[in-house]
């Protein structure tokens, strides 16, 4: 082989190599960008993912006043939720489009994160509970208790606050006799079909308020009223507790009670008390103890006497009852309206 011919065989094996190369590279460079495709792709529908369930956390978690956005932290990603009205159809209930935009970053590229937006119908059911009487229970037969006990009158007006001097109720909602002295248009209703009829009027969700995954302003515990503002109406549970001793103090906002009731001497409560339970013959103590708004109790009905002496006095505050019942507005997602919108 002369020395031309392996001049012309190493510039050969040169461009080969070149060319070996450049083709790993372009390989390379092709897998790499599939990868990459296929991680954002990943991401995309883990944001979409999480921009669906922040519109359902949303909508099961919230209650009260509608806020401007919410944030939440889910999995990988993050969640702005940000409600936004369209239309009243009554006073009560206002059509909302829910949109939530969620962005999962890969943390190889933080700075280009996966970006999905999902919007959906919800409708805002406002004040849900509907002002049936002063004291709605369970039990077949009631007394008011003629010793200091006052139950039904309203001691607001209407120029007091929003939703103040509304229309009279009755003061009492039994399901086959009341006894004693009870105030309200009428005084009192029979409900002898049953307490179920009774409890699916009501439409307090009891079902969703009692659950502990529920979230509430207060667990366990009374709010302090000088720490919340004073037109704050808070959600607070009782959970297994038999007894609230609250002797001297005065506490507002909706009281949810799972478990047997049994209010301690001079128990005062203004807003909405829901009860699940009450085991005892007589509630309350004479001449002691009183809520101002409404009290529904018994709303489990498997464990009522047959009878109740009522011995705390409910009367009917319709101020307390307004600012209370906004507290438990909640929404319910329209079926088939959620969308991924662009």
């Amino acid at each position: 082989m002369t020395r031309a011919d392996r001049g012309f065989v190493l510039a050969l094996v040169v461009f080969m190599l070149f060319a070996i190369s450049v083709a790993g590279a372009a390989g390379y460079l092709v897998v790499a960008s599939e990868g990459a495709m296929a991680r954002y792709s990943s991401q995309g529908d883990e944001a979409l993912a999480v921009a669906r369930a922040g519109i359902e956390r949303f909508v099961g978690e919230h209650s009260g006043t509608v806020p401007d956005t919410v944030t939440y932290a889910m999995g990988d990603g993050v969640v702005v939720v940000t409600p936004r009205k369209m239309a009243e159809t009554d006073s009560l209930t206002h059509v909302y489009t829910l949109k939530a935009e969620a962005t999962v970053a890969d943390p190889r590229t933080p700075d280009s994160p996966a970006r999905r937006i999902v919007a959906a119908q919800a409708v805002l059911h406002r004040r849900p509970i509907p002002h049936m009487a002063a004291l709605v229970t369970s039990v077949n037969s009631l007394i008011v208790h003629p010793l200091g006990t006052t139950v039904g009158i309203d001691t607001n007006t209407f120029l007091q606050c929003p939703g103040g001097g509304a229309t009279p109720i009755a003061g009492v909602v039994a399901r086959s006799s009341v006894l004693g002295t009870s105030v309200g248009v009428p005084l009192f209703e029979l409900w002898p079909g049953g307490w179920t009829e009774v409890r699916d009027s009501i439409v307090a969700r009891w079902d969703v308020l009692s659950d502990p995954d529920f979230p509430v302003d207060y667990e366990n515990t009374l709010p302090s009223l000088g720490s919340i503002p004073a037109d704050s109406f808070p959600l607070v549970r009782y959970t297994g507790a038999s007894i609230l001793n609250t002797a001297g103090r005065h506490n507002r906002g909706v009281l949810i009670w799972v478990g047997n009731f049994r209010p301690w001497f001079l128990f005062n409560w203004d807003g909405i008390v829901l009860v699940e339970n009450m085991d005892e013959p007589f509630l309350g103590f004479l001449g002691g103890g009183s809520v101002d708004g409404m009290l529904i109790a018994g709303l489990d009905a498997n464990n009522s006497p047959s009878s109740l002496d009522m011995r705390t006095s409910v009367r009917y505050a319709s101020c307390n009852v307004y600012a209370a019942n906004e507290s438990l507005s909640y929404f319910e997602l329209l079926p088939n309206t959620m969308f991924e919108a662009r």
